[in-house]
């Protein structure tokens, strides 16, 4: 493999607002490591998710391709994702995942990983690692929903203890494979519900510190998504707000290792959030499967090799361009539909997401299977933002311009920017259908038995 391979690093942060970081404008003191690694950076002030939760977010960061191309969530029948991609160039692939179950070997996220662990054992107890899965293979999905986030003594204590535990094992990975060019995806978990950062992250920030017996209260009316009061939801983005500082500690430690033993100055390192949170702008708290751009609207840092000065950069782009956008900048051909950010004139947005009964997504056995759900979809450009819901008889347009924080319907009244939007989402849609469908029928034949014939085996012939 050419030494002029740099080493890939991708870190990603869960349920991470942009508006609530120092580079991006915040207040607030709670990312004094990750600024001064954005002032080396090209810094996307526009960047999207392509989906509002972790389920639709992955699929087109690791695999660009849109979270409802098929029946299933995760990563079962993406053609090829970004390790896979990695690995045949030579690179040793690193994955580890702080126990967030929808990127789990469940959801074939350790495809293409040389190493990985999603320290699923970890997150439930009664539940032990999965093993590997074939694509053709029948998963049973585990309860998920609350069982992973539960507010209690043990799930907190389980967090705190993976916490202190992961940079020693990727440290030590990292040590392992020191003469080999890797590819290294971390994803963190401190700023995920319950948010549960240390009395050092709060004191730093100035907060009063929130008692333990109080948080677990707070967690519980997100957990149970009552509403909250001003003073109560105050407290709510405090607590958020420290756990982001908690993960900015955590930052500053791996942008420290990676300086001293000579990986940080020469190797491509991406940061992005899969996702948003929201804190009651649309009625709600966490993430459900809503399309407004508190949980649409994500960082995205891109630190090239031997860069010393940042770049501010304001055009339109999303997540599902971050595997091209990769692989271009190291020089390999693109395998992926979608083209990389700097490879491609600025064009508008589509994010989407499957929901259940209570807006929230899809989960145990219904992530496998899709299509009976509602679903939205919405498209945007820097003036306009069309949702449209499956389960509601007429979209939603919204003035970006007039309206940035998505507060009055004008669909009705903008007739002209509201039909063409339609025109492109709905052809958005209608190829989708089609590629789901193919890959339904593909999963079927993968699943016929030969038939046995008088003149050999012969496959089952197509539905």
């Amino acid at each position: 493999m050419p030494r002029s391979l740099p080493n890939v690093i991708l870190i990603t942060a869960d349920s991470l607002r942009a508006d609530h970081l120092g580079s991006y404008g915040y207040s607030r003191p709670t990312s004094p490591n990750l600024d001064r690694f954005a002032q080396q950076c090209r810094r996307f002030t526009q960047a999207f998710s392509n989906g509002p939760n972790t389920p639709h977010a992955f699929p087109p960061i690791m695999a660009t391709r849109y979270p409802l191309a098929s029946s299933r969530l995760g990563l079962f029948d993406a053609p090829v994702t970004l390790p896979e991609v990695l690995k045949s160039a030579g690179y040793t692939t690193l994955g580890f995942n702080a126990a967030n179950p929808y990127l789990s070997r469940l959801f074939n996220y350790h495809r293409g990983f040389d190493e990985f662990d999603d320290y699923f054992d970890m997150s439930t107890p009664a539940q032990k690692r999965a093993p590997s899965l074939n694509q053709s293979e029948i998963v049973t999905i585990p309860q998920m929903a609350l069982e992973q986030y539960v507010i209690s003594e043990e799930s907190i204590h389980r967090k705190a203890g993976l916490e202190s535990e992961l940079h020693s094992q990727i440290f030590a990975c990292l040590r392992k494979h020191s003469s080999q060019r890797v590819f290294l995806w971390v994803h963190y978990m401190d700023t995920h519900y319950p948010y549960l950062p240390q009395p050092a992250a709060q004191r730093v920030l100035g907060f009063p510190l929130i008692s333990k017996e109080e948080n677990l209260k707070l967690n519980a009316r997100i957990r149970e998504n009552l509403e909250c009061s001003p003073e109560l939801l105050k407290k709510i983005i405090e607590l958020y707000d420290a756990a982001i500082r908690q993960l900015d500690a955590k930052l500053g430690e791996m942008f420290g290792f990676l300086q001293q033993h000579g990986l940080y100055d020469s190797a491509l390192i991406i940061f992005a959030a899969d996702h948003g949170e929201e804190f009651q702008e649309h009625g709600d708290v966490q993430h459900k499967s809503k399309l407004y751009d508190e949980l649409l609207r994500v960082p995205l840092l891109m630190k090239l090799p031997f860069s010393r000065h940042g770049e501010t950069r304001d055009e339109l782009v999303s997540l599902i361009q971050v595997a091209p956008t990769i692989i271009s900048l190291i020089g390999m051909q693109n395998p992926f539909t979608h083209e990389a950010i700097l490879n491609q004139r600025e064009s508008g947005i589509v994010a989407e997401a499957s929901y259940f009964k209570n807006g929230g997504p899809p989960v145990d056995q219904q992530i496998l299977n899709i299509d009976p759900l509602p679903k939205r979809f919405c498209y945007r450009d820097r003036n306009w933002k069309l949702i449209i819901d499956t389960a509601e008889p007429q979209p939603v347009l919204f003035n970006l311009v007039n309206d940035p924080f998505e507060r009055q319907n004008v669909y009705r009244a903008e007739s002209e920017p509201g039909r063409h939007l339609l025109e492109v989402l709905e052809e958005h849609i209608n190829a989708e259908e089609r590629q789901r469908l193919t890959s339904k029928i593909a999963r079927v034949r993968e699943n016929i038995p030969p038939l046995k014939g008088g003149r050999g085996d012969v496959k089952g012939t197509s539905p």
